[in-house]
């Protein structure tokens, strides 16, 4: 009966600091991939699962994602602070060619992009926050089926002028 109290005691004296820093450990940007169509929720193959990534800490090729070569579409959230920008990239290696879409944050709530692919394109577009999500302005240059290609993710600012070229 002893052992068993302090088996449980040292449980929760280790349980609390791991949960702590499992949470500390997820990425400002989380992608979430999931299905293409609501009929395929309910199947057991269908994979959709969530891809965080750090802060600052370009990712050139997503194929290491578990779920990567399934087929879905993605949706995003990012956190941090005003200002925080990211690209996400529809070519391995941050290639444009595929298509790409900068995401500026405007305020310090968590942005919620859900539609990517509906997002107007080659034009700098300012969503304001509202009840469900942060502010943020979005340049996206539109390739067919964006939202099913992201390949590789890039932190701060990398182009040159007003615009992304």
């Amino acid at each position: 009966m002893k052992t068993k109290w302090i088996f449980l005691s040292l449980v929760l004296l280790v349980l609390p600091p791991a949960a702590a820093f499992a949470v500390e450990q997820r990425g400002e940007l989380i992608l979430y991939k999931q299905p293409l169509f609501e009929l395929e929720d309910n199947r057991r193959d269908v994979c959709q699962s969530l891809f965080d990534v750090e802060s600052g800490k370009d990712v050139a090729d997503m194929r290491g994602f578990r779920d990567f070569w399934c087929q879905g579409r993605y949706t995003v959230t990012l956190e941090g602070d005003t200002g925080r920008t990211v690209t996400l990239f529809g070519g391995f290696k941050f290639r444009k060619d595929r298509g790409f879409m900068v995401i500026r944050k405007t305020d310090t709530r968590k942005v919620w992009l859900i539609n990517l692919d509906l997002i107007p394109a080659d034009q700098w577009i300012k969503r304001p926050a509202s009840k469900d999500s942060g502010g943020v302005e979005i340049f996206f240059r539109s390739e067919p089926q964006f939202s099913q290609n992201i390949s590789s993710v890039k932190w701060g600012k990398w182009w040159n002028g007003d615009q992304p070229q």
